[in-house]
């Protein structure tokens, strides 16, 4: 990917080069290739990997740079399909396991860009009175999930030795955490940015096993594209990013324009049921999870292949690959670190 790192270095010059040397008018470049669509991993939640897109758009960072983007509401991990078939050209991400796991299962051709979550996002809630008081006394009981279990719980209690056919799981319809705990489950994953503020407001008492706690190595809130795009439009990739990037800073530093930029879209979503109580503290824990997380001296969003490498293994140990893929291939490091060139802001030169 050393090449994505010249292109994205040169990225906000008035004019670039074409891969025959030839000069080529960024503006022009980027507009021909249409409209590019972006479609998110959770309707128009204000979380990282989706919330920087929103507000690039919102607040113009796109259109200086003569990209026509689309924002549209998706569900992970269907929207990684809509990229795979070309139907999209960027999507979000949950978690680097799960860019892996859909691209080992159904080449989807995923390459990650932007790594803004660490750590991950998700933990395990109890019942206070509950008598599972350590990970290792979750067999025999059930586990309520929404789809599958998240990647870092996948690691969290493997890593405690405990099987994952030792526990009944059972799907809910629901994502109101205590309609789901009134159907008799034992435990829930949940997002640390949402329901425990809906068990806390319906007086609903606790305990939370904690991946960060437990140093499990995840991550959260991955801006993703496909490979064909990619390598089709390097520039283009270049400049979306930047103008994510540059999005992303505003919204840690302008908390609320930058959710008052998502409830716009969530407003226009007819059966969301997002809004302005789900949305602030969402963004309050995730972004202060990012802006803790990101090491000093770097820019957010930055990829850490060490942590990407912490995670797969993990992931690979704990049975959720036969045999460690290679993962490098799916990730493009190489373009935030030169559009941050060793500093911690983006360099912003709009074209028009």
């Amino acid at each position: 990917m050393a090449l994505l790192g010249a292109i994205a270095a040169c990225g906000s010059d008035s004019a670039g080069s074409d891969a025959a040397g030839s000069s080529v008018d960024p503006c022009e470049r980027n507009a021909s290739v249409g409209t590019i669509t972006f479609v998110t991993g959770f309707d128009f939640a204000a979380s990282p990997g989706i919330l920087d897109p929103i507000v690039a758009e919102a607040e113009g960072y796109y259109d200086a740079l003569c990209l026509d983007v689309v924002i549209q509401p998706g569900f992970a991990p269907q929207n990684h399909a809509l990229v795979a078939s070309g139907q999209a050209q960027f999507s979000n991400a949950g978690s680097f396991g799960e860019v892996v796991k859909a691209n080992v299962d159904g080449e989807a051709g995923l390459v990650v860009l932007a790594h803004y979550g660490k750590t991950a996002i998700e933990a395990l809630v109890v019942p206070a009175d509950s008598d599972i008081e350590t990970l290792q006394d979750l067999p025999g009981h059930v586990v309520g999930i929404k789809g599958d279990l998240p990647f870092s719980l996948q690691t969290m209690i493997g890593q405690a030795g405990v099987e994952r056919s030792s526990f009944e799981e059972l799907l809910l319809d629901t994502f109101d955490p205590v309609a789901g705990f009134d159907l008799g489950i034992d435990a829930l994953p949940v997002y640390k940015s949402n329901e425990p503020f809906q068990l806390d407001a319906a007086g609903f008492e606790y305990r939370m096993f904690d991946p960060l706690e437990e140093d499990v190595p995840s991550s959260f809130g991955l801006l993703v594209v496909g490979q064909d795009f990619l390598e089709a439009n390097p520039e283009v990739v270049a400049d979306f990013l930047r103008a994510s990037l540059r999005a992303m800073a505003f919204s840690i530093d302008n908390p609320d324009a930058a959710v008052d930029d998502a409830l716009d879209l969530i407003a226009t979503n007819v059966g969301s049921f997002l809004g302005d109580y789900t949305e602030r503290p969402r963004w309050s824990v995730e972004s202060a999870l990012v802006a803790d997380l990101t090491p000093e001296g770097e820019g957010y969003g930055q990829i850490d292949q060490d942590k990407f490498d912490a995670e797969i293994n993990a992931l690979t140990e704990v049975g959720v690959f036969e045999s460690e893929p290679d993962w490098r291939a799916m990730t493009a490091p190489d373009l935030a670190d030169a559009i941050y060139d060793g500093g911690t802001e983006v360099p912003w030169e709009p074209y028009r």
